[in-house]
C-alpha cells in the first residue's frame, strides 16, 4: 500500500557551496544521511512532502545538482516554497521546466496524486522577530500574512477545481506550510479556518531547527487536522511516516 512521508527543510547544497555542518556535527554530510534513509524507506509509488527550504541555490540554474539529487530519490515529491528558496522561478512554466518527473511545486496551485489532494503555501512569522533584526512593523507583518492567506485560498481553490474537473468527490487532503501555521503556544491562527474548511486531515510544516524549540513547535490535532513539524533535523534526517493511502494498491498509483 502506498505511503505518504514527509521530510522538510532539506537545505541541499550538493555543489558544496554551503555545507550545513557549521550548524553542528549532526549536519555533517546530511545530504548523504537523507539519501540513505530515503532510499531505504520510500517506495517508488510513495509520496514525500518537503515543505520548503529545499536548496540553498540563489538561482534556478544553480539548483540543478540539487534537483538531480531529488530525481534520484524514489517516490512522488511535493514541494512548497521556503524562506530560503531564492532559486524558485517566477512562473509556473519555468518551474515545470526545472522539476524532475513525479515532482510538484505548489504556489497558488495544487496537486492530486494517488487519491490525495495537496495544497499549501509558504506562510510567515506572526510577529516581527526583533531578536533576528527584523525591522518590520506589526502592520507590515500583517500585510505579509494577508498575502500568504490569499495564496493559501488560491491553492485550495485550485484543488477544488482539480476535483471538480475530474468529477470526483472531495479527496483526502493534506496541507503543506513552510512556516509554522500556528503561533507559539496556541492551537489556532488566521490560517486554520481555511485549512479546516478545505478538509485537510494533516498540515505538515518545517522551518524550525535546533534542540530547544519550546512552544514554537506546535504539534497536535485540533478540529480534525493533525499538525506535524518535519524539519529534517527534527526527524533524524529521515522521512517520517504521515499515513498510508487507504483503499489503494500500487497498481492504482499513476
Amino acid at each position: 500500500m502506498p505511503t505518504v512521508w514527509a521530510l522538510s527543510d532539506l537545505h541541499l547544497s550538493t555543489s558544496g557551496a554551503k555545507p550545513m555542518d557549521v550548524f553542528g556535527e549532526h549536519w555533517d554530510h546530511h545530504d548523504e544521511q537523507m539519501a540513505a534513509a530515503w532510499d531505504a524507506t520510500v517506495g517508488p509509488d510513495d509520496i514525500v512532502l518537503t515543505p520548503g527550504d529545499f536548496s540553498w541555490a540563489m538561482k534556478a540554474a544553480e539548483a540543478a545538482s540539487d534537483f538531480a539529487w531529488l530525481a534520484a530519490r524514489p517516490g512522488h515529491k511535493v514541494l512548497v516554497k521556503g524562506n530560503h528558496d531564492y532559486w524558485w522561478p517566477p512562473t509556473q512554466t519555468k518551474m515545470a521546466a526545472l522539476l524532475p518527473p513525479k515532482t510538484h511545486a505548489l504556489k497558488k496551485t495544487a496537486a492530486h496524486i494517488a487519491g490525495i489532494g495537496f495544497f499549501g503555501v509558504r506562510g510567515g512569522d506572526f510577529a516581527p522577530l526583533k531578536r533576528y533584526g527584523d525591522k518590520r512593523s506589526p502592520e507590515e507583518v500583517d500585510a505579509w500574512l494577508a498575502r500568504e492567506e490569499a495564496e493559501l485560498a488560491a491553492s485550495i481553490n485550485a484543488l477544488d477545481l482539480l476535483d471538480a474537473a475530474a468529477g470526483r468527490p472531495r479527496s483526502l487532503r493534506i496541507c503543506l506550510f513552510h512556516y509554522p501555521p500556528i503561533p507559539p503556544g496556541r492551537t489556532a491562527s488566521r490560517f486554520t479556518p481555511l485549512i479546516e474548511a478545505a478538509g485537510a486531515s494533516w498540515c505538515i510544516y518545517g522551518h524550525l531547527h535546533g534542540k530547544e524549540l519550546g512552544p514554537a513547535k506546535v504539534e497536535g490535532t485540533w478540529n480534525g487536522v493533525t499538525y506535524r513539524c518535519t524539519s529534517c533535523d527534527q526527524v533524524g534526517f529521515a522521512p517520517t511516516k504521515i499515513c498510508e493511502i487507504p483503499g489503494l494498491t500500487t497498481a492504482d498509483v499513476p
